[in-house]
């Protein structure tokens, strides 16, 4: 891939307009980029936290509220992303007129409440309330990080600064494990009181409120602390309308339509595991979630950080010689995890089905910094959040609705037996495994074209 340089920020705040021809290029990325990276990266670090911890509190929310496992699904997944889809494109698309880290901050104070909230919930019903602020809050947050990023890091780095953002969702996907884990252990002996006019809060409720309030702090730092980037290589300040976002998607549906599929698929994985991962050691090794959450979280972090930093250096080193090198590493990654994710439900230890799971996942993580470098290098400036935006729906409203309803459903009305939770797992693996790698690869070449049509046309 070409070089090119990083626009500079403006200090101001203000509304981020198109850089004059050429300043993109020669201004240089300095520390505040790499500081807004990590901030960023924090943020995506809460969102994965207040979104996550639900999965260890499977089993005492089932006994507390009377829920199925269906009905827990819906409050994962449904009830999250439902709202998740409702409230994504309006914001996203303020996000590409104007100023991004307000969208974020905003966000991250919205959802952060509603976490809490779900601390409160005495019904399924008021949970879903509470999971659908969550839902539709966090829908603002990385459409606009990941188009600010794209503005701070030069294009032959993108890959390592997603590499850096990818281990704040992955840190908190594991942090939901440990520090949930964590808590619960710490607070089972605590008895659940009686709140007047709100109901019984049990020890479990307790867990939202401490992983929810924090991220209040965060968005305070961002408004303070982080500059608005200007807009590299930008050619149309208001922002793109709808109807152009979709008539670029028309014109390049040949790497759209794979890819969208692709990473719909992908998700449907990710999520229906992580939901269920530790009601499957709790339900196959008898480990409860406070054995097993800091556990499977410190697993998943170890292997994604090696995976997505590792993967962003082959991304760097394979384009050299390849445009299409960013979704040529991402169908590696998920080509040749397979064998061992599918593998590890089967384990007859619990030890063993970590150790395969953390094989496959540094595998798998190698592909997150590609994809996210693949889809904004290919995509206009004044575009860039409404296009993840549309991934993200993809990804996190009808992957995360889907693929934890998808394997409830399963074991409710097929398998008929929580014990075979683990049976489920593997035929979710082996059957969506190689269907998602077929259609990455089919996206492989008309991505090299569109990356090229960009630089072509001056992008950055």
């Amino acid at each position: 891939m070409n070089a090119s340089k990083a626009g500079d920020f403006s200090e101001t705040g203000a509304s981020p307009g198109v850089q004059p021809e050429g300043a993109a290029k020669t201004a240089q990325m300095g520390a505040g980029g790499w500081y807004t990276v990590f901030v960023l990266a924090f943020v995506a670090m809460f969102a994965q936290i207040d979104r996550g911890v639900i999965s260890l509190v499977v089993q005492p929310m089932k006994r507390d509220l009377g829920l199925s496992d269906t009905e827990v699904s819906l409050l994962i997944g449904f009830a999250f992303t439902f709202f998740y889809a409702c409230v994504g494109p309006p914001v996203s698309r303020i996000s590409d007129r104007g100023v991004r880290k307000t969208v974020i901050a905003a966000s991250l104070s919205i959802w952060s409440i509603g976490t809490a909230l779900c601390g409160l919930a005495q019904s399924f019903w008021s949970f879903f309330a509470a999971r659908a602020i969550v839902g539709g809050a966090e829908s603002g947050s990385s459409p606009a990080s990941l188009s600010m990023m794209a503005d701070v890091v030069p294009r032959e780095k993108l890959p390592r600064a997603f590499a850096v953002y990818n281990s704040g969702v992955m840190g908190g996907m594991a942090l939901s494990m440990v520090f949930g884990g964590l808590l619960l252990g710490m607070l089972a002996n605590v008895p659940s009181v009686e709140l007047p006019g709100i109901g019984h809060i049990h020890n479990w409720h307790l867990v939202f409120v401490i992983v929810g309030l924090p991220g209040l702090l965060v968005a305070a730092l961002i408004m303070l602390t982080v500059p608005e980037p200007r807009r590299k290589g930008g050619k149309k300040p208001g922002g793109y309308p709808i109807r152009e976002v979709f008539g670029f998607l028309k014109a390049n549906g040949r790497m759209h339509v794979p890819l969208l599929l692709g990473v719909l698929i992908m998700s449907m994985q990710s999520f229906g595991i992580q939901a269920w991962g530790p009601a499957f050691y709790e339900r196959t090794y008898g480990w409860g979630p406070a054995t097993a959450g800091p556990l499977i979280g410190l697993t998943g972090l170890a292997s994604s950080l090696i995976g997505l930093f590792v993967g962003a250096k082959f991304c760097e080193i394979l384009g050299k010689r390849h445009d299409d090198a960013n979704l040529r590493v991402l169908f590696y990654a998920q080509i040749f995890s397979i064998p061992l994710v599918a593998i590890a439900p089967m384990m007859p230890s619990p030890w063993l089905a970590l150790a395969c799971t953390a094989g496959g996942g540094v595998i798998a993580g190698m592909g997150g910094p590609a994809y996210n470098a693949a889809l904004q290098l290919s995509t206009p400036n004044e575009m860039r959040a409404q296009m993840n935006a549309l991934y993200l729906f993809t990804i996190a409203a009808i992957g995360g609705g889907l693929g934890p309803l998808l394997v409830a459903l399963l074991t409710d009305f097929v398998a008929q037996n929580e014990a075979a939770l683990r049976y489920v797992l593997v035929g979710f693996r082996l059957v969506l495994g190689p269907l998602d790698a077929i259609l990455i690869w089919m996206a492989i070449r008309p991505y090299g074209q569109a990356y090229r049509a960009r630089l072509a046309e001056g992008g950055e």
